[in-house]
């Protein structure tokens, strides 16, 4: 089923008009009438509607049925990632919507290369595409990038209902996994994860003095784009809806 994001004053009656970049990737994937598309307002509701006419500047459908949706985890997992070189930020913002972040923060740590960037719309845009491929019924907010520092000073670390944690190479004795089973009462977890490089000692250890836990996810050194992939992925699967 074809799934597109509207906000909730374009669904207030029972035909709905379509345009700009929704009627575009309609028209794209060759939508016609008599077709069922489900549209997701951002605020827990789905919408099955059927097709009426198909242009490619314009959809007309109207709406059969309205029902409250959810695939949110039961953890909420906000993404602190250093920026990368080139477009693996890209890469990342499209997995971590895949796997149910809720929020993503760029960061411009010290062996951050990129100091200005301008992308938050095109990484909104990956947001979103990919929230209507994955099924979610929100699309997870994205931060103008922040500096490390200015990230840091506004955290609290872990709280009775929520944990930092660090991934650095350094650390040689806690592993993610060991971790999360300490963590199963939390509802939010924020994951602090360096760009190429990882993160210099001084950051850590200002992450640390937050009450940020450092772990590792193990003896092979992965990628940036790789390692906040694989420790959502972990959290998902310890203290989320994923396996």
């Amino acid at each position: 089923m074809i799934r597109i994001f509207l906000p909730p004053d374009e669904l207030t009656s029972e035909q709905i008009t379509i345009t700009g970049e929704q009627a575009k990737h309609l028209s794209v994937l060759r939508v016609k009438p008599d077709d069922q598309v489900f549209i997701f307002d951002g605020v827990g509701n789905r919408y099955t509607c059927e097709v009426l006419q198909s242009h490619k500047k314009e959809v007309t459908a109207r709406l059969i049925k309205k029902e409250p949706y959810s695939t949110q985890s039961p953890i909420s997992i906000v993404l602190a990632q250093g920026i990368p070189k080139g477009d693996k930020m890209d890469l990342i913002v499209q997995k971590a919507t895949e796997l149910g972040v809720n929020n993503i923060v760029p960061l411009i740590s010290e062996r951050s290369q990129i100091r200005k960037t301008g992308k938050k719309d095109r990484w909104e845009k990956i947001a979103l595409s990919a929230s209507q491929q994955s099924g979610r019924e929100k699309v997870p907010n994205i931060s103008e990038p922040l500096s490390y520092d200015e990230f840091i000073y506004s955290c609290s670390g872990e709280t009775p209902s929520s944990a930092g944690i660090l991934l650095y190479e350094e650390e040689k004795t806690r592993k993610l996994k060991e971790v999360l089973g300490n963590l199963r009462h939390c509802k939010r977890i924020v994951l602090l994860v360096g760009p190429e490089g990882g993160f210099s000692k001084k950051e850590a250890q200002m992450a640390i003095e937050k009450n940020f836990i450092s772990v590792s996810l193990g003896p092979r050194i992965l990628r940036t784009e790789t390692a906040p992939i694989t420790a959502i992925s972990i959290i998902q699967y310890e203290l989320g809806d994923m396996g």
